[in-house]
C-alpha cells in the first residue's frame, strides 16, 4: 500500500472511530493484522472459550493458530465430521464467551452491514457471544448506507461464492448478482448493525492494510 493511502486510511479510521463510539462500539485502530492479532489476543482471556464464523481476514490474522498453541477452549466448526456436528457446533457457538469475525461492509456513519448465508455470523455478532471481536480492513468503508449494501451484495458476495466453490447462483454463472433464490444462495441474511444495545461489546479493529476480500 502506498503511503498516502495509508494516511488517508488513517484519517478516515480516526473519524469513523468516533462515529462508531457514538454507537456504542469499541473501534481500536491497528496498522496491520499483526498489531490487530496482538491486541486481540490480550483482550482474550485465556480461560474463557472462543467461536468464529467464516472469514479470510481472520484467517489471515493466524490469530486462530495462535489461540490453539495457548490451549484456548476453542468451539471450531471445522474440527466436525459429519454435517450434524457441524450444525450443534454452530449452535455452540452462541454461547462462547467471545466470537472472532469480520465485518462485509460498513457506512461512513458507523453502521455495520453483513451479509450471511446460514446466518450464524450475523446471529452472534447480534446476540449471544459476551465479546464480539471484529477484524476489518478500512477498504471496506464503502460511503452511505445505500452505497454499502450494494457493494456487499454485488461485489462482496459473490467474491465469497467463488471463494466457497458454489456452482449455481448467477453471481457464480454470469459474474453478477442476480437477486437469486437458489439453494446456494449466500445472500440469505442481510443485516444492519446500526448500534450495539451494550457497551464495548462489539470491538471494531480498523486496520489500515489491505486485508481480506
Amino acid at each position: 500500500m502506498e503511503e498516502y493511502q495509508k494516511e488517508r486510511y488513517t484519517v478516515a479510521a480516526m473519524t469513523l472511530s468516533k462515529k462508531l463510539i457514538r454507537r456504542n462500539f469499541h473501534p481500536i485502530i491497528c496498522e496491520n493484522l499483526e498489531e490487530a492479532r496482538a491486541q486481540a489476543l490480550e483482550l482474550i482471556d485465556p480461560k474463557k472459550s472462543v467461536g468464529f464464523g467464516g472469514s479470510i481476514t481472520v484467517e489471515q490474522s493466524g490469530i486462530i493458530e495462535a489461540l490453539y498453541s495457548r490451549n484456548q477452549k476453542m468451539i471450531d466448526r471445522e474440527k466436525t465430521t459429519t454435517l450434524e456436528e457441524r450444525q450443534q457446533v454452530m449452535k455452540q457457538v452462541l454461547t462462547a464467551d467471545y466470537f472472532l469475525t469480520s465485518i462485509n461492509g460498513i457506512t461512513e456513519e458507523g453502521e455495520l452491514v453483513n451479509v450471511d448465508s446460514v446466518g450464524n455470523r450475523v446471529a452472534a455478532i447480534t446476540y449471544g457471544p459476551d465479546k464480539v471481536l471484529a477484524f476489518v480492513s478500512m477498504k471496506k468503508m464503502y460511503g452511505d448506507l445505500a452505497t454499502t449494501l450494494e457493494i456487499v451484495r454485488k461485489n462482496t458476495a459473490p467474491l465469497n461464492a467463488h471463494r466457497l466453490g458454489l456452482k449455481k447462483t448467477p453471481c457464480i454463472q454470469k459474474g453478477i448478482c442476480g437477486d437469486c433464490l437458489q439453494m446456494e444462495c449466500i445472500c440469505n441474511t442481510i443485516a444492519i448493525t446500526r448500534r450495539s444495545m451494550m457497551k464495548d461489546r462489539i470491538f471494531i479493529y480498523l486496520i489500515i492494510d489491505d486485508v481480506g476480500l
